[in-house]
């Protein structure tokens, strides 16, 4: 395994400009890298180890090693042992991803993971890192239409048939273990990725990955300020698809102390601001889902009335003994209903009441 040296922006100045380009609605990426020392302490989670990914988009660094993987399957992509006896059979078999074992191992000796000597992946988002030292890759998880500006910034500078490429392979293989491999070689690939049916449980129906290796990244860091994502009338139209939901709800409603979620008319969840995400993380990424699928009859039947009428529902909560008020509202454009609001609000024990004349 090879460390890359990023001699490239800060990460304050990529933030820039990846919003400038894509806007706020679109995720921003993670930064993955191995070191010695963990950057959070991190807690276990059975199953596959990718469903950790949800809090370090939340903002809440991730550091993974043998002990809090518990995936056989992952502790390998992710460089830390050996490849257990029961793969191959395991994947021509119990999934039938692979016509035969063989197969699987043929393709492990051309792509498979390459072993670690740090003792902790680590994974946080951008603009929560400090720099870009020591990173193996930047990971997207994304709609299509953000793959496509990603795929079309890649192309910008080179003709090659597999600029961006797509491999078989698991979640975390797709993920980790690619970028890691182009980096030992010096590669230009970028990938496209979380095609793996055992992984795409948690992850959205229009989420794919794209994951920028550091070896890729610094030439990528130069040319984004000078492709179509800039100034261009075809990725405008997608651009602004991509953030529809800016022309109602503000840049700074994105780290206020209470939880924001808005949907259109059809229910389909629209926004999400860091506090909302932060609450709903157990349910993967939400953005495009219908919020019909995530309630109740009663509760269904509250939200058409409220589409209908364009009015409000407030109420108070006790969970876990943490009080909330929670404020639905219709948002709508010259008089037109337009969708929901929720906003979501922990109150304190004592809350002052003060009567005015």
């Amino acid at each position: 395994m090879t460390s890359i040296n990023i001699r490239i922006m800060n990460t304050d100045t990529f933030v820039k400009e990846y919003r400038e380009a894509f806007g706020m609605a679109a995720p921003l990426p993670l930064i993955f890298c191995y070191s010695d020392v963990p950057y959070a302490e991190t807690g276990k989670e059975p199953g596959c180890f990718l469903k950790y990914l949800r809090h370090a988009f939340a903002g809440t660094p991730v550091s993974l090693d043998q002990e809090n993987i518990t995936c056989g399957g992952g502790r390998y992509y992710a460089g830390f042992t050996p490849m257990p006896d029961h793969v191959p059979a395991f994947v021509s078999q119990k999934e039938k991803y692979k016509e035969s074992a063989g197969l699987v191992l043929d393709h492990l000796k051309a792509n498979g993971p390459l072993p670690c000597r740090k003792k902790f992946l680590n994974f946080i988002r951008v603009d929560v890192a400090d720099s870009f030292e020591g990173m193996e890759g930047l990971l997207f998880i994304a709609s299509p239409d953000i793959i496509s500006g990603l795929c079309a910034w890649a192309f910008y500078d080179r003709n090659d048939s597999d600029t961006v490429s797509l491999l078989f392979g698991s979640g975390c293989s797709s993920t980790i273990a690619n970028a890691v491999r182009e980096n030992s070689n010096g590669g230009y690939r970028s990938f496209v990725g979380l095609t793996d049916p055992s992984a795409r449980a948690w992850f959205g129906e229009n989420d794919l990955s794209f994951v920028i290796p550091a070896s890729r990244f610094t030439a990528m860091s130069e040319t984004m300020t000078r492709c179509c994502l800039h100034d261009t009338a075809g990725w405008g139209r997608i651009r602004d698809r991509i953030n529809a939901v800016r022309k109602t709800v503000p840049a700074w409603a994105d780290e206020l102390n209470c939880a924001i979620t808005v949907c259109d008319a059809e229910g389909i969840i629209l926004y999400m601001n860091d506090r909302s995400v932060q609450t709903y993380m157990r349910h993967g990424n939400l953005i495009g889902k219908n919020l019909m699928d995530c309630h109740n009859d009663r509760s269904k039947a509250i939200i058409r009335n409220l589409l209908e009428t364009g009015g409000q529902n407030v109420y108070t909560i006790e969970k876990q003994g943490v009080r909330k008020m929670i404020y639905q509202s219709a948002w709508k454009e010259n008089g037109k209903v337009m969708g929901l609001c929720e906003i979501s609000i922990v109150l304190p024990e004592e809350i002052p009441h003060y009567v005015r004349g």
